[in-house]
């Protein structure tokens, strides 16, 4: 088992988690966080550019709308967000096929995703576990998180 993957995956998550956390300490009667991004970073404790990325992720994945000049939860997990739920699928394509490996747009086809969707998937791949052909036991990594 690859330790260092366990650990990247733990702190993504962990992360995202973080900042729902945040939205969620901060919500008014409505269930709206009306904090600013800046304020928001501070409270994290991240840049903001960095808060900014993982906002940004919460909302094109769902986990977050933007309603009435603030933000609000959907109730949907870290891991139901497309790329998490997309790259066990691409793992489960890439070991039965390895033959599409090295081609993002027959697993995009074959997956019926958009291509790019595709790119981040395997990005999130590649920061997890390296440049290397996937295994069952990474594959199964991704499905314990």
């Amino acid at each position: 088992m690859n330790t260092e993957a366990v650990i990247r995956i733990k702190e993504t998550v962990d992360g995202y988690k973080k900042l729902l956390g945040i939205l969620a300490e901060n919500e008014d009667n409505e269930q709206i966080c009306r904090l600013s991004k800046k304020r928001i970073s501070e409270i994290y404790g991240l840049s903001y550019t960095g808060t900014c990325k993982k906002l940004d992720f919460l909302l094109r994945y769902g986990l977050v709308r933007e309603v009435d000049r603030g933000l609000i939860r959907t109730g949907k997990k870290v891991m139901e967000a497309k790329p998490f739920t997309l790259l066990q699928r691409i793992m489960l394509l890439v070991l039965d096929k390895p033959e599409v490996y090295s081609s993002f747009k027959q697993q995009a086809e074959l997956l019926k995703e958009p291509f790019e969707e595709v790119q981040v998937a395997w990005g999130f791949y590649s920061y997890f576990f390296g440049s290397k052909y996937p295994d069952k036991d990474e594959l199964s990594l991704l499905v314990q998180e």
